[in-house]
């Protein structure tokens, strides 16, 4: 598209429909696309695929019924050669059906032929010209965090292993103090290798949407593990659970990770003097609820709807706000989701929605 003229390539084979279309496209007006438009028709798939390989357009208008091909395979096979330009279709029929599926298949809208007038027309691509612009800043975006990803995985990690392997060599040779020095050195080299890893993960669930590869996570068994581990954080504190047997989800290995960061900061944030944890997990035809509750001071209702923010640390703890952050994106790349409310008579509750396996 340059400055003032819009490059429309339209796939028609009826020369009525064609000419309408042209009409409605000289009667409109382009708005802020541009002055002009330079319209190109074939009648062909195959003249239209040959031509996309050796001519850029800003926008494809693409009749279904064609001579080779009709339906949405006419919409796979041109949609297999162009990358960022997007696919108007055009249809004689009115089929809410086949428009979901032309959607989905990537197309930016689907336009009725009997419904079609210039304003109609011109506003259809208008709006497909800015989503495929917002989408090809989403692939940007997403390329860009896949770089970071592969930084975090080979130059970071890499320079943690080596001053943890150095400390390691150190430690028999120090002691009293320096050898605290080093111990500590070790201790927050595995910290710090396990949050590079949970971000590692938080942008492969954000690039890779629903794309995820999920598996069947036994849920009980997970539950059970993690509540070892939060009991263990205190001589006084209870963790009760209540996971029938058998229920699983849909998840990977990282949940663990997700009910870890929930259930230590249901202790670690705990203001009694028997913090008391309970964990319970309730089948549904198609989901499972996993509730987190404990007696500690509670969160305020007006702190409630930022907590799963990158800004909402407020949790009293320099990982608390990405803890629950990394909560929300995992739960959310499994298909679920997670809400925060008051426990009663004290305390807070978690309730994560996950998909049943």
């Amino acid at each position: 598209m340059t400055e003032d003229t819009l490059a429309v390539l339209l796939v028609e084979d009826n020369p009525g429909d064609a000419k309408l279309v042209e009409h409605h496209l000289r009667e409109g007006s382009a708005g802020p696309l541009s002055d002009d438009v330079d319209l190109t028709q074939v009648e062909r798939l195959d003249d239209a695929v040959s031509t996309l390989e050796t001519e850029r357009y800003d926008l494809v208008l693409l009749d279904l019924g064609l001579p080779e091909t009709t339906g949405i395979e006419t919409l796979e096979r041109l949609d297999n050669v162009v990358e960022t330009t997007p696919i108007v279709v055009l249809t004689g029929l009115d089929d809410s059906e086949a428009a979901l599926k032309a959607i989905q298949q990537g197309a930016q809208d689907y336009l009725p032929k009997d419904d079609l007038d210039s304003e109609t027309l011109w506003r259809s691509l208008r709006y497909a010209v800015e989503r495929e612009r917002q989408a090809q800043e989403l692939r940007r975006r997403n390329e860009q965090l896949g770089f970071f990803s592969s930084i975090l995985r080979h130059d970071v990690n890499n320079g943690i292993e080596v001053i943890k392997r150095n400390a390691h060599l150190l430690e028999p040779e120090l002691d009293g103090e320096s050898s605290d020095r080093a111990e500590t050195i070790v201790d927050w080299s595995e910290t710090i290798t396990d949050l590079t890893e949970k971000i590692q993960v938080m942008i492969q669930g954000i690039t890779h949407g629903e794309r995820r590869q999920l598996e069947t996570v036994d849920l009980s068994a997970v539950v059970e593990d993690q509540a070892t581990v939060a009991e263990g954080m205190g001589e006084h504190v209870t963790v009760e659970t209540a996971v029938p047997f058998g229920v699983s989800v849909q998840a990977d290995e990282m949940l663990a990770e997700v009910l870890h960061n929930l259930c230590t900061n249901a202790v670690e944030h705990n203001d009694t003097d028997e913090p008391r944890v309970t964990v319970e997990a309730t089948q549904h035809e198609e989901t499972v609820t996993i509730t987190v509750a404990d007696n500690g001071p509670g969160i305020p209702e007006d702190e409630r709807a930022a907590l799963f923010s990158w800004e909402g640390r407020k949790t009293g703890s320099d990982e608390g706000g990405f803890g629950l952050y990394f909560v929300q994106t995992m739960v959310q790349s499994y298909g679920g989701s997670v809400t925060v409310e008051e426990n009663e008579p004290r305390g807070t509750v978690f309730r994560i929605e996950l998909p049943a396996a």
